[in-house]
């Protein structure tokens, strides 16, 4: 299955009776017990608690345990295991969008030029440092060559939605810029914001000092990118 959360729950809904289940448990405006769900979607209960436990495991549902109303003490049996929506978002996008990320870079540089601070500046360092925390999340043990740099860089950004391509085995290129319709409205900050994205998450690695993001791409490409020397 695919490390794109939104692929990978995509994929879990697009089977027809799990959507329904999933939908059940959505409507309802409480948590929901397997024999409830089977009961709304008219399956049995033994498919019902497969799906349940599936759109569970996948971070669709939240699950806990509880007695039904009213019934207590030693003789009252073992608490229903119980399902509720999880808080998540599922949003497709082909190419890739990534405005969430933009929004709170930009969001930051705002509330931090509250007190006369150049906006711009504060943008740039807010990527750089969503970068830098993207990398050590995704930092590998152990010291990386240039090359491991650069495979590692590429995996991170596939993952970010940047679309990396080799070129060559010293430079990744960037096909896809994640705030693409952003950049319609300010395309030097945009691109400023990829560049010191880029850059943060490179040392977020703890990558080799010879992988370097740069200002180089070529449209329709993402403005960025990334090279070892």
């Amino acid at each position: 299955m695919s490390s794109d959360p939104s692929l990978a729950a995509l994929h879990l809904l697009a089977e027809p009776t799990r959507r329904r289940v999933y939908d059940a448990v959505r409507a309802a405006d409480d948590p929901q017990t397997r024999d409830a769900v089977a009961q709304a979607t008219g399956i049995n209960r033994r498919l019902a608690a497969f799906h349940l436990d599936l759109l569970a495991g996948g971070g669709l549902l939240e699950v806990d345990y509880a007695r039904p109303p009213g019934r207590t003490g030693p003789g009252a049996g073992r608490p229903a295991k119980r399902y509720r929506p999880a808080p998540v978002d599922i949003e497709l996008r082909v190419p890739a969008r990534r405005y969430d990320l933009a929004a709170r870079i930009l969001a930051r540089a705002v509330v931090e030029s509250a007190g006369g601070d150049d906006a711009r500046d504060n943008a740039m360092r807010a990527a750089r440092e969503e970068g830098e925390q993207i990398g050590r999340l995704r930092r590998p043990a152990g010291r990386l060559s240039s090359a491991a740099t650069l495979d590692t860089a590429e995996q991170v950004l596939g993952d970010l939605g940047y679309e990396p391509a080799r070129s060559d085995d010293r430079c990744v290129r960037l096909r896809n810029c994640p705030f693409r319709s952003v950049v319609d409205v300010a395309p030097e900050l945009v691109c400023g914001v990829n560049d010191e994205l880029v850059s943060g998450l490179l040392a977020g690695l703890g990558g080799h000092h010879s992988v370097s993001a740069a200002l180089d791409g070529v449209p329709p490409d993402c403005c960025v990118t990334v090279t070892r020397r």
